[in-house]
């Protein structure tokens, strides 16, 4: 929407200029609003016409999104400032459902001057008006850049806030060398930081527009010469004489309508007519990032890094291999742009890596940049003392202590470590807000809408130093460690029960300090005096890392607990939760070592049943995970009942459902497909939608396991197979990398039994792709004897045989004996293929025996028909042996419920059978356990027993004939 005349226009006793932006009544001055003065130049350029509201809007606010209410307050002002209606003056109309008209007879004079005019900038014959040079290569500030220069125009004053060295003054520079046209060359740029005086503020602005003033304030000959100027006035790094900026900028945007002013300063002014712009740090990548070359090169803060760099003198194609360490140094140090020009200029005389393990020790706070820039600008420390010198006292101790803190934090924190949490939390907000201010610290809204703060990586670095200069640090991570210690205990009060989880997830953003914590605790010298604190800390902190996947750690500070136990804290509720949590993570991490049980014992022992319900169960859960991976099945079911003993006093649902889950992988594994199958169908019944998860476990996810198994073996194929599917989709979505890699791992064997060859290479594919795959050493053992099955059944025994072998051998050492048996079938299989029969009876008879003490019958009528087979391919002498051997499989499976064994036995024996020419007998053998199956008909045993019927009915009839 533009004017159609660019004069001055009259109307009533109004006289406007849309140039100057002035309007007068009766030749005086009428004060009004940008917005207010916006819309009246729009309505008086169309006048006669209606101007709809959304046209309005478009031109008066541009891109921004501002409610008809917001026009409408604003049009009521207009016509206040006009006298509308008042004595029969009509200026305006509202058009109901349209927009606005300006009705009111208007009459222009292209040659008349300017009410008041503003003035062409003078040639005052003292000095130009000179601009510092723009800055070659600005990177990633463009759209900003012509963002402010819009704001300028519309706002009139703008004043840029951020950090020190996020580039503030550049970008001010760029927008005044943009805004050169539009104030046909009248921008003036005045830096005040070099003033120390604040009462030289306006006349260092004078002198810098060339007027000589004699008098000792010099506000007023400034307000009354820019009185009748339009110009750009540019007031750059006003923190340290912030006040006195704030009340000349304010008399000049009150004053001088046609100055605009451009400002930058670490805080806001707060006066009437600003509009703050906060300078966003340089997008940059994450410091662990692992992209590639292509896209870590399209962050700004890499492009600035590799412009600077190649200034330096040090010119390197980003490549995938170095793309790594950029982002690690882009990233670290946050997208602020003088910290990566600083870092960059380091490379010329380091290279990229030692730049990066510079960087790492003291984050380059005494690295130089360039020679041309301001002191305080030409390293991070000068620039950081610069900030922290203009800081009243509270402000610096505050600064101080809260360098401690890693990451974003509360008030409560920021109360308890800065002031010993005896602060007033008043005073200790309006501290936190006045850093925030001074752009020393961010803040931001958390998910539960509670304030967050946090310090820049260099500022927290710089202010840590100055920590320790004062002689408080270790005062001050006391308090630090105290605090988290407490907040942990608060949060779920050192319970580890079914709900554990949520309440551990909602603890996460606090796990860089409870890091930090614990490594200040267990690093101190004097042991004694920090023993408590380490011991309750680690107690508190230990079971959430296990409930975050965070392994390593869980197992590290459980054992650092452990070991940290004293008269005071043995025995105590902290031992038990170390004891606990070290015991589950170690299973995990370690193995299936004997000490995990008697940590288990220990737990159990602490865990008085009347005082620790729900950690007695957690350690009968642990107990059972533990007997069942090591093969006691036996056990395992002692401590299923156990469990349910202590569910049905509990009368709890989700306790109750989870009993009946442990309860079915217990029986399955002892051979009772039946019962198992009714505690599954229980359990899953019970639970609902209830969240199952316990012990690094959801036991939602391992039953499915189980009972896709149970399915099987149940001579139901195809629903076994979903339900294996079901169980890796349930992990996945429950956001447990443990629940996942156990799914997927054991859910191998079904597609194993089914012949689904693609299908069970997919899923150890996933799996060693996963990214916990690697902590997860003790199962990769299991996870090689898998694929050595695959290679077998897809019938490349020669390769897969040899893997099988030394993998068995290694899960025996490490006692992860639950797919044990499951692995000597295949691998008897296998040597039996490659004609090693001797070799796989002794695996046979080995896995027998083991069975035998473990009370695992699962597999033994597979292990029968093995044998079997074994025999036979030794010598047709062995037939009736192996007969026999297959009655006693198909007998064990029957009793077992387990029709899936028993087809495998039937069509080994139904093929002795034909080969003796008896086809009715080997019919009748089969058929009958053919028919029971109503599913998996495109499974390899179905597939196999169909073909052998097709096969023995020409033989039947021709024998009965």
């Amino acid at each position: 929407m533009n004017a159609s005349h660019s004069g001055i226009t009259a109307f009533g006793p109004f006289r406007l200029s849309p140039i100057a932006r002035v309007i007068e009544r009766d030749g005086v001055p009428l004060a009004l609003g940008d917005r207010a003065l916006d819309i009246l130049i729009a309505l008086v350029a169309r006048s006669g016409e209606i101007v709809s509201h959304r046209d309005l809007i478009a031109h008066v606010w541009r891109d921004l999104v501002v409610s008809p209410g917001t026009l409408r307050v604003h049009m009521s002002a207009l016509r206040k400032a006009l006298g509308d209606g008042n004595g029969g003056a009509r200026y305006i109309e509202n058009v109901t459902g349209q927009g606005y008209c300006f009705v009111a007879q208007v009459t222009y004079d292209a040659a008349a001057s300017s009410p008041t005019a503003l003035a062409e900038f003078p040639d005052v014959g003292h000095k130009r008006l000179l601009l510092p040079s723009k800055l070659s290569g600005m990177v990633g500030r463009e759209l900003m850049v012509r963002e402010i220069g819009d704001d300028l125009i519309a706002e009139r004053f703008i004043t840029i806030i951020g950090p020190g060295g996020m580039g503030k003054t550049t970008v001010a520079i760029a927008v005044a060398h943009d805004m050169l046209k539009e104030f046909s060359g009248v921008v003036c740029f005045v830096d005040v930081g070099a003033i120390e005086d604040a009462k030289l503020v306006a006349a260092t602005v004078a002198a810098s527009l060339g007027l000589s003033v004699q008098t000792a304030d010099a506000m007023p000959t400034l307000i009354e010469y820019l009185r009748t100027l339009r110009m750009l006035l540019v007031i750059d790094n006003c923190e340290h004489v912030i006040d006195a900026v704030a009340t000349l900028l304010e008399t000049i945007y009150r004053q001088a309508p046609g100055v605009h002013i451009l400002a930058t300063s670490r805080e806001a002014l707060r006066v009437e007519g600003e509009h703050a712009c906060w300078l966003p740090a340089l997008a940059s990548p994450s410091p662990d990032s692992s992209m590639k070359a292509v896209d870590v090169l399209q962050f700004p803060a890499v492009q600035l890094f590799m412009e600077r760099a190649a200034a330096s003198g040090h010119r390197f194609k980003l490549d995938d291999e170095n793309a790594p360490i950029v982002a690690g140094i882009c990233g670290r140090l946050e997208g602020i742009a003088l910290a990566i020009e600083l870092a960059a200029g380091r490379v010329g005389s380091h290279g990229i890596a030692a730049t990066a393990d510079l960087l790492n020790k003291n984050l380059g706070l005494d690295w130089h940049g360039r020679r041309t820039a301001l002191p305080r600008h030409q390293t991070l420390r000068a620039l950081l003392d610069w900030s922290y010198g203009l800081l009243p006292e509270a402000e610096q101790l505050a600064l101080r202590r809260l360098s401690v803190l890693v990451g974003t934090f509360t008030l409560e924190a920021a109360c308890a470590i800065a002031r010993g949490g005896q602060s007033d939390r008043a005073a200790m907000l309006n501290t936190l807000d006045a850093l925030v201010a001074k752009s020393l610290m961010s803040a931001q809204v958390g998910d539960d809408r509670t304030e967050r703060y946090r310090l820049l990586e260099t500022t927290r670095i710089y202010a840590r130093e100055k920590l320790q200069e004062s002689g408080e640090s270790t005062l001050t991570a006391r308090r630090h460690a105290e605090h988290f210690a407490t907040l942990l205990n608060s949060t779920h009060g050192g319970q580890v029960d079914l709900e554990y989880t949520g309440r551990s997830h909602a603890l996460r953003e606090h796990l860089g300090n409870v890091r930090a914590a614990l490594e200040w605790c267990f690093s101190q010298d004097d042991k004694v005096a920090n023993a408590a604190l380490a011991v309750d800390l680690a107690a508190a902190a230990a079971p959430v890392f296990f409930e975050l996947s965070l392994l390593s750690e869980a197992y590290k500070w459980s054992a650092a607990g452990l070991g940290a136990l004293d008269d005071n804290t043995r025995g105590s509720r902290r031992e038990m939760l170390l004891q606990s949590t070290w015991a589950i993570s170690s299973m995990w991490m370690r193995g299936n070592s004997e000490d995990v049980l008697t940590a288990i014992a220990r737990g159990l022992q602490l865990a008085h049943p009347q005082d620790e319900p729900s950690q007695r169960l957690r350690m009968l859960a642990t107990r059972h995970l533990f007997l069942t991976r090591v093969a006691d099945f036996r056990g395992a079911l002692t401590a299923a009942k156990e469990w349910d003993v202590v569910a049905q006093q509990a009368r709890d649902v989700t306790c109750l459902a989870i009993s009946d889950l442990m309860q079915g992988v217990a029986r399955h594994f002892r051979g009772n497909q039946a019962a198992a199958k009714r505690h599954f169908d229980a359990g899953f019944d019970q639970a609902g939608e209830r969240s199952l998860q316990l012990c690094g476990n959801d036991h939602r996810v391992r039953g499915l396991i189980t009972q896709s198994r149970t399915l099987w073996l149940s001579g139901l194929p195809d629903r076994a197979m979903e339900t294996a599917r079901r169980a890796a989709t349930t992990a996945l979505r429950s956001g447990k990398p443990l629940d996942t890699c156990f799914a997927l791992m054991f859910t191998t064997p079904v597609y194993l039994w089914c012949g689904e060859w693609d299908a069970a290479q997919d899923v150890l594919e996933q799996l060693v792709n996963h990214t916990h795959w690697p902590v997860l050493k003790p199962f990769h053992s299991s996870e090689v004897a898998m694929r050595g099955a695959l290679l077998i059944g897809r019938n490349e025994a020669a390769q897969g045989t040899p893997m099988v072998q030394t993998a068995l051998q290694q899960m025996k050492d490490e006692r992860q004996n639950v797919i044990g048996s499951f692995i000597a079938c295949w691998l008897a299989e296998g040597l039996t293929t490659m004609g090693r029969s001797e070799e796989a009876l002794g695996v046979i008879r080995n896995a027998r025996r083991d069975a035998a003490n473990r009370a695992e019958a699962v597999l033994l009528p597979e292990l029968l028909r093995l044998q079997a087979r074994t025999l036979l391919s030794m010598s047709e002498a062995n037939e009736a042996q192996a007969e026999r051997l297959l009655i006693r499989s198909c007998t064990i499976a029957r009793r077992q419920s387990a029709p899936s064994w028993e087809l495998r036995s039937a069509l080994d024996l139904a093929r002795i059978q034909a080969r003796r020419g008896h086809g009715i007998e080997a019919r009748q053998r089969l058929a009958p356990i053919n028919d029971k199956f109503t599913e998996g008909f495109a499974t390899q045993d179905l597939r196999a027993a169909a073909q052998l019927l097709g096969e023995l009915d020409p033989l039947a009839t021709r024998a009965a004939v």
